[in-house]
């Protein structure tokens, strides 16, 4: 598991010998398949709790992209291997690496990216989107909304989470795309969701604090809806009244469908507590 660990002042010194021994690592030992990469830093002597500093292995996983250049692209197999097989300094060296080179070769390294996604914990899920998708979503959304709106419909339940997460951060940071996103996930309620359903409410309560105006768009489409699974995901994600919204649940309190009349319910309570 990649844990957050404290930070390590690397000295000009130290920078400067690591550069070094990678650039002998990656003329002496990659080619011959040695795909043990601790050589590089096992003599740096500070630890932290046990363990080595994350900035040196970052440090380390750029120091290897900047030498291969060009080449990245002839070195999977020991990407893979770093994922698989190095632990929790060789998942965090990937996650480095990806998030270099993923954008200049998409169809290579997305799905290595993918695979590493299914058996990640939930930092190193978090940092994998973060630090390789969250960047290439910034610069070209058209291009990879796809794979986030994909996962956010992944079977793996932390995938799902984690997807909607990185989408919420995306609108944070381009709000521009945030209609386009919600549309998406509003396009999906009339199908049977199951246990995604909470990923949509999770999606709800971000876009009611980033742009309520948005929310309450979404609310006036669903003013004449009876759909129970609709309406169950808009009364969950309440969170402050609104007399609109006061209105549209009322009248669903009163319908005959007990999912409907019951998450309506209990978005009258939470309504009623926050009605000024």
């Amino acid at each position: 598991m990649i844990i957050e660990k404290e930070t390590a002042m690397l000295t000009i010194d130290w920078k400067e010998r690591l550069k070094k021994d990678t650039a002998d690592y990656l003329e002496n030992k990659l080619p011959k398949h040695d795909f043990d990469f601790e050589i590089i830093f096992i003599a740096y002597p500070e630890r932290i709790n046990g363990k080595l500093p994350n900035d040196v292995i970052v440090h380390v996983a750029n120091s290897i992209v900047q030498g291969l250049g060009k080449a990245h692209d002839k070195h999977v197999a020991f990407y893979k291997h770093l994922w698989n097989k190095k632990g929790e300094n060789g998942r965090l060296a990937f996650i480095a690496i990806m998030g270099k080179i993923a954008g200049k070769k998409p169809a290579l390294y997305l799905p290595m990216v993918e695979t590493a996604m299914q058996n990640a914990d939930k930092a190193e899920l978090t940092s994998l989107l973060d630090k390789v998708m969250l960047p290439l979503l910034r610069k070209k959304p058209e291009k990879y909304l796809t794979h986030a709106y994909r996962w956010s419909r992944s079977p793996h339940e932390l995938i799902r989470k984690q997807s909607v997460n990185l989408l919420v951060k995306l609108i944070k940071r381009k709000p521009e795309l945030t209609a386009e996103i919600v549309q998406y996930f509003v396009n999906q309620w009339l199908q049977p969701l199951g246990d995604e359903a909470a990923e949509h409410t999770t999606l709800m309560k971000a876009v009611q604090k980033l742009d309520y105006e948005l929310y309450l768009d979404i609310w006036r489409q669903h003013v004449s809806s009876r759909d129970p699974q609709s309406a169950e995901i808009l009364c969950a994600s309440v969170m402050s009244y609104h007399p609109e919204i006061e209105e549209i649940v009322e009248n669903w309190t009163k319908s005959g469908n007990a999912r409907l009349k019951k998450a309506a319910m209990a978005a009258q309570r939470i309504l009623n507590k926050k009605k000024p």
